[in-house]
């Protein structure tokens, strides 16, 4: 088992006050293990502990409060040398929030630097089973007014989206094939608005760099399947995680013949919750085009409570 966040003294002391609630909220979900929620790592936390002095059950495999704390800190997770893999699990896990609300200003500026301006909203949620559902919805101006786009994370990759437009009042599914198409004229694939998958793709540590100032491991994403290049459009992508916080703040976006496509950035980072990070200004900047597109936020609420109802394909007709 691995967790993040919280040192042996710390793993040792929620094992010996029994604060299961606590360690379920640290516990990594690896890649490739069997996705569990909050009460199902309970039951397997209390499962694996037994009490010292009490023989294990024939064919168990039970362990002290003191050896497994020691299990868990020698972990691979928690050694010096991390694996690409293994810190963006570690990302996935200490940004998570319950559910988000934020109210953006997005710009489309063009190559000659004219600049359009819309106002959006996003919801995001998150379940017991670390999957994310998002709504963004435009405000403004009247022309895109009303218009959705809702995702459903899959555990697999093959995540679900719909795009609302009311002037046909139609929900309509988008393709797999089509993810790679850009999202109501930005810079952003409809590919880009999924969560990161760390199923679906294979990841490579090349090496150190400096970016404004911090020290980010450089990592290349691949797609780990056919299906998955072919979805997105990328052969791979080049991303700048800062070794602080382990927020990516850089991406590098690369068409399917290896040429550099687009470029994003995430800027202005606070700390919103715990050990999450956000940024409150991005940037995607198509390379050959010489658009770009940049969200400003200008309010944000974090773990206050989203009905479900929201991010469901009714929710996406709302007001439209």
């Amino acid at each position: 088992m691995v967790f993040e966040g919280i040192d042996f003294f710390a793993v040792w002391l929620y094992l010996m006050l029994r604060r299961w609630d606590a360690l379920a909220g640290a516990f990594v979900r690896l890649p490739g293990a069997p996705v569990r929620s909050d009460s199902q790592v309970i039951t397997l936390l209390k499962e694996r502990l037994q009490p010292i002095g009490v023989a294990p059950k024939s064919g168990g495999r039970r362990w002290t409060a003191a050896v497994f704390a020691a299990a868990v800190v020698l972990s691979p997770a928690t050694s010096e040398a991390e694996s690409a893999a293994e810190i963006m699990q570690k990302q996935r896990t200490m940004h998570r929030t319950r559910d988000e609300t934020e109210t953006l200003v997005m710009r489309l500026v063009s190559k000659t630097g004219a600049v359009k301006e819309r106002r959006l909203v996003r919801y995001t949620l998150t379940g017991p089973d670390n999957l994310s559902k998002l709504l963004i919805r435009f405000l403004a101006p009247r022309g895109v007014e009303n218009t959705g786009l809702l995702t459903w994370e899959a555990p697999r990759g093959d995540d679900d989206q719909w795009l609302y437009l009311p002037a046909t009042k139609k929900v309509k599914r988008i393709a797999a094939g089509s993810k790679s198409h850009r999202f109501m004229g930005t810079d952003f694939a409809y590919a880009d608005m999924q969560p990161e998958n760390l199923q679906t793709h294979q990841y490579q540590m090349l090496g150190a760099e400096i970016v404004d100032g911090h020290e980010c491991h450089v990592i290349e994403a691949v797609p780990a399947t056919e299906r998955e290049a072919t979805n997105s459009g990328y052969s791979k992508r080049k991303l700048w995680v800062r070794k602080d916080n382990y927020f990516t703040i850089r991406r590098e976006y690369y068409d399917r013949n290896g040429r550099l496509e687009k470029t994003g950035f995430e800027r202005k980072l606070v700390q919103v919750a715990g050990s999450a990070w956000r940024a409150n200004e991005l940037e995607m900047h198509d390379a050959e085009a010489g658009t770009r597109t940049i969200l400003v936020v200008e309010s944000r609420s974090v773990d206050k409570g989203l009905n479900e109802s929201l991010l469901t394909e009714a929710g996406l007709m709302q007001g439209g």
